[in-house]
């Protein structure tokens, strides 16, 4: 990094010093900080490190400075060593290259909207200076904490924390009805109280206690079930991933945390208890005293509240378990969705060579050629190859492309292209489908006309209505030019759910990397072959240090393990919505059932047949779901639309969804009905008509 890196980052060492300027020049002496996790593990926290020599690639480097380990800069993960850039004066005058990120603390007093129409007017000039390198360039002030937050997938996390205030709602829905139920049932007893005295504010605060008091011991149960799930979540990060995270993804329940959820339980139990509490606190005591049980006014309107409670919490589930379905769709179809070549049972063994030691590119294609010879000669090995990036590593590079028959593109239209060098039997090992042409063979790595390898998107774009092998194609800063031999399917390079990119393969003998990727198809994956591999490696060189050696599939999870884990709580999030649902119109249509006894009774007792009383109850309660599915269904069309950005193959209103969990949440409906009205169809007219 530059020499004030650390200073514009407002961070300062523990031990020693940070970068001068001097420093950070060609040429200067080398010189290293160190993280407090490698100064701890690798030094033992010697505490005279400061002027100490270490060896990085062969050189000789010495020791400025230890950096604390709370120091952490989530956009580029987790570092432990530090050196300075040093940019050579090639290096700096090269307008080409975009492999830096840059950011930068804004003087007091100015604003992002000041500094963004600077670096328009710094970019405007630029553009008239290197039109060939600048044009229609311009640079994006932004906040490193929107950064951040995007970066650590902000947008699920509101995700999330929306759904879990929808399932908050229905849960307090649920409540409120069971609480005017028990309100109901407790009509008599309240009106006895208000005719010895007790006044109405008195029978309204005594139901409030007793809500806030429910409220607060589920807020408390809630917390420590969400202890458990804060650990659960923590457990399903990869160690590797968690650089990227703030604190390195580990959450504590703090009190800022208890202290929400336990005020967001109060406010619910004083919102929702104010219905049963003004019910109950407006009783027509004599007309109360006089009425039969369960045929009070009150419970009349209690029983329309309660309705509407069932209704909306319905509708409230039918948006939840259509949004998570959406998710957890996108989440199936992208793993599912083939990634162009076959990852089971190949294991990636990636490493980058040292530029001291491996400067020549003869020296970097005997290193590439001998490893390979030395794993094919494996037993466990049924094939192998050799990239300078291989799918969901941690290296890569790309070019500017463009077709040697056609006019160089103007300034501002350049098209570039994800370059990988490969081995001949690369293609092979990875199981990647040739669409036409073919593959690289022994005779690609002689000549002065390399060949190329396009994938279906480049040649989509470049040669939309033609054949495009036999064409030749221009690339990278010297435009060297290449001869299309063939053509592979699209792959899935660093994301399972990639837009499409161009990319090109040439031949790995004729353009030779410091970074490579060996890729071996294995009969299955193992820990001794990890083993295997790596001393295959050390054997050509002892002192080559090696990224990671693990099966490909892992590779692939530890990148989308975010997703993963956001698609287990929408399964948890939507069976939750549903069983809510489902509890609150099983209980109301149970209360009305037992309410109208009499009713049922005297029906029955004039020719009402069982099925006619069991359908009845039935229709009743299908009309309150059909009212809630229905609101559900129109409140997901417009809710949903903010998903597009994070669903993949599938469309916010997605028919079949959006058709699929209305039948099924009134399928279960029906059957929450079913059970109140089965009972219904049971009352014994006798029994009912003496019912008090």
């Amino acid at each position: 990094m530059s020499w004030n890196y650390f200073d514009a980052l407002g961070v300062k060492p523990i031990l020693g010093r940070t970068f001068t300027p001097d420093e950070d020049q060609p040429g200067a002496g080398h010189v290293a900080v160190l993280g407090q996790g490698l100064w701890q593990s690798r030094f033992a926290g010697d505490q005279k490190i400061i002027g100490r020599n270490i060896t990085i690639d062969g050189e000789l480097y010495t020791v400025v400075g230890v950096m604390p380990g709370t120091f952490q800069f989530m956009l580029m993960g987790l570092a432990n060593l530090w050196t300075p850039l040093a940019l050579t004066d090639k290096e700096r005058a090269d307008r080409g290259s975009s492999w830096l990120t840059a950011f930068g603390r804004l003087r007091p007093g100015m604003t992002r909207e000041q500094a963004g129409a600077e670096s328009a007017a710094i970019f405007g000039r630029l553009e008239k200076q290197f039109p060939q390198t600048n044009a229609n360039l311009t640079l994006l002030v932004g906040s490193m904490t929107d950064q951040i937050a995007r970066k650590e997938g902000a947008p699920e996390v509101m995700i999330c924390f929306s759904i879990v205030g929808l399932i908050l709602l229905i849960a307090c829905a649920n409540v409120a009805n069971l609480m005017l139920a028990r309100a109901t049932n407790r009509t008599k007893e309240f009106a006895v109280r208000g005719a010895l005295g007790a006044s109405r504010r008195r029978l309204a605060r005594q139901l409030l206690t007793e809500s806030l008091l429910l409220f607060f011991l589920g807020g408390v149960a809630g917390a420590l079930f969400g202890l458990w799930g804060m650990h659960w979540i923590e457990s399903q990060i990869p160690g590797r991933v968690r650089g990227y995270l703030v604190n390195y993804g580990h959450v504590e329940l703090d009190t800022t945390t208890l202290g929400f959820t336990l005020g967001m339980a109060l406010l619910c139990g004083l919102v929702f208890g104010l219905a049963p509490a003004y019910e109950n606190s407006r009783l027509a005591l004599n007309n109360t005293l006089k009425e039969a049980s369960g045929q009070t006014s009150g419970s009349k309107r209690s029983a329309r509240l309660r309705r509407i409670f069932v209704a909306a919490e319905i509708a409230l589930a039918v948006l939840v378990l259509i949004s998570t379905t959406l998710l957890v769709k996108s989440f199936i179809i992208s793993v599912r969705s083939s990634p162009g070549y076959k990852p089971a049972n190949v294991m990636v063994a990636q490493l980058a060579l040292p530029k001291t030691k491996y400067a020549e590119e003869s020296r970097q294609r005997n290193f590439s050629e001998d490893v390979l010879a030395r794993i094919h000669a494996l037993p466990q090995v049924v094939s192998v190859g050799v990239a300078s990036s291989v799918p969901f590593g941690g290296f890569g590079q790309s070019v500017e492309v463009q077709a040697a028959e056609k006019p160089a593109p103007q300034p501002g239209e350049r098209l570039g292209a994800r370059f990988t060098a490969v081995s001949t039997d690369y293609f092979s090992t990875m199981q990647m489908g040739l669409v036409k042409g073919r593959l690289f063979n022994s005779a690609d790595a002689q000549g002065d006309a390399p060949s190329a390898i396009i994938n279906e998107t480049l040649a989509r774009q470049f040669w939309p209505n033609q054949d495009p092998i036999g064409h030749q194609l221009r690339f990278g800063e010297q435009h060297a030019v290449c001869t299309i031999v063939g053509v592979v399917r699209d792959i899935k390079m660093y994301d399972l759910r990639p837009r499409p990119e161009r990319q090109m393969y040439v031949p790995l003998a004729q353009f030779p990397s410091a970074t490579l990727g060996f890729v071996m198809r294995t009969p299955g994956n193992s820990t001794t072959m990890a083993t295997a591999i790596r001393d295959t490696i050390w054997a050509v060189d002892r002192d080559q240090p090696i990224s990671s050696v693990e099966p490909l599939e892992t590779l692939m999870v530890v990148v989308d393990a975010g997703n993963r884990v956001l698609t287990k709580l929408m399964v948890f999030f939507g069976a939750l919505a549903m069983f809510l649902g489902v509890i609150g119109i099983y209980g109301v249509m149970s209360d009305l059932v037992s309410q109208r006894t009499h009713e049922i009774g005297i029906r029955a007792a004039l020719g009402a047949t069982p099925p006619q009383v069991m359908g009845m109850v039935i229709g009743q309660g299908m009309k309150l779901a059909f009212f809630g599915v229905f609101g559900g269904v129109l409140s997901a069309l417009a809710a949903t639309k903010p998903l597009a950005t994070m669903l993949y193959q599938v469309t916010p209103n997605d028919p079949l969804t959006f058709i699929a969990v209305p039948i099924v949440f009134a399928a279960v409906a029906a059957v929450a009905c079913y059970i109140p009205a089965r009972r219904a169809m049971r009352v014994d007219p006798v029994v009912a008509l003496r019912y008090e």
